[in-house]
């Protein structure tokens, strides 16, 4: 069995997805103003929710993606 705590496995899939999105607009699949729009989207919604430090992690970890 796995031994990794529920913030390990936050934080590894934050960063995949990040990798995800660089891979994504430097292969021209998507361009990075849509990225950004999904990222917004993402933070819009967990905003809405009990959960607003999911949408603080967001925030953080895509910043970036957000002046796009």
């Amino acid at each position: 069995m796995a031994d990794f705590k529920a913030e390990d496995e936050a934080i590894g899939t934050i960063i995949l997805v990040e990798e995800l999105f660089q891979t994504m607009v430097k292969s021209g699949i998507l361009p990075a103003s849509v990225m950004a729009d999904v990222v917004r989207g993402a933070v819009a919604r967990l905003d809405t929710t009990d959960h607003f430090g999911a949408g603080a992690a967001v925030r953080h970890y895509f910043e970036s993606w957000l002046s796009k």
